[in-house]
């Protein structure tokens, strides 16, 4: 059992920290996801206001690589991201923010002097809220998992292949600290269970935010194409199903932000078609 359980816990590090495997990432990387709620007042939905605000924004952003066409190397990168749904347990939230700006840097400082920067730019328009958080190596992993993971984890594509960004933040209840390891461990087949019928087809990566950023535990970021969606919506509701996975009855959700990567600010900031409506 105690063999079992371990493996368990290996595989849950593995899946929701793909990092060293598919997301081009290295330990201690750091995020910010820069939310950007409209200002009361603010004039933001003709060209007039948006060409020169966007302009701004691309030159706040030009010292990172653009991550809609993710290139390896690059550890100082920004993805636009322009916001289609805001929920917390399915339900509309009626503030919601325009866009999303998640960017990242193995230097914390940099990220900081990025969100002040922008703030600057964006000033009498947008309020800014920013959730940090930092990828970890992947720990508790044989050989095996990590075998199994490589074979099936998917490759990263282009923000015209994957258009959709989901951003969700979450914690982890009192409880659930509270709980011993081994406790803990035995909540993980569920998950398990339901990731791994999904892995091959929708990238994501996670990011601890514990001790780092009070608003959440974890913030975990997917991609996917449009021939996806339908397993990102299995995926996601596989994991709510306390019965498939009763680690979910720890779980804290945050708003979760729906949207489509964009190669520009301006992109980001266009309003919304009837379509989208």
């Amino acid at each position: 059992m105690q063999t079992r359980n371990f493996k368990a816990v290996c595989l849950f590090a593995v899946l929701f920290n793909l990092a060293a495997l598919n997301a081009w990432a290295v330990q201690g990387q750091w995020g910010a996801f820069i939310y950007l709620f409209p200002k009361s007042g603010a004039v933001i939905d003709d060209s007039a206001a948006l060409a020169p605000l966007a302009e701004k924004i691309s030159q706040a952003s030009s010292g990172f690589s653009n991550d809609f066409t993710p290139q390896k190397g690059k550890t100082d990168t920004a993805q636009f991201i322009r916001i289609t749904d805001y929920l917390l347990n399915g339900n509309p939230v009626l503030d919601k923010p325009t866009g999303l700006i998640r960017v990242e840097s193995t230097d914390r400082k940099v990220l900081d002097d990025y969100v002040e920067t922008l703030a600057r730019a964006v000033k009498g328009y947008f309020r800014l809220e920013t959730r940090f958080a930092v990828t970890r190596q992947l720990n508790y992993t044989d050989a095996e998992t990590l075998k199994r993971l490589k074979d099936n984890a998917p490759k990263r594509g282009n923000g015209t292949e994957q258009p959709n960004a989901v951003v969700f933040p979450l914690s982890k209840t009192k409880a659930w600290w509270a709980l011993t390891q081994e406790k803990r461990q035995n909540f993980f087949l569920g998950h398990n269970a339901v990731g791994f019928q999904h892995i091959k087809r929708i990238f994501r990566k996670l990011y601890h935010s514990r001790f780092v950023d009070p608003g959440q535990d974890f913030m975990t970021y997917f991609e996917y194409a449009d021939a996806d969606a339908d397993k990102f919506d299995a995926l996601l509701s596989g994991l709510r199903d306390k019965t498939l996975n009763p680690e979910w009855g720890y779980v804290e959700e945050k708003p979760i932000v729906y949207g489509k990567r964009t190669a520009t600010p301006a992109e980001m900031l266009k309003p919304k078609s009837s379509s989208e409506m």
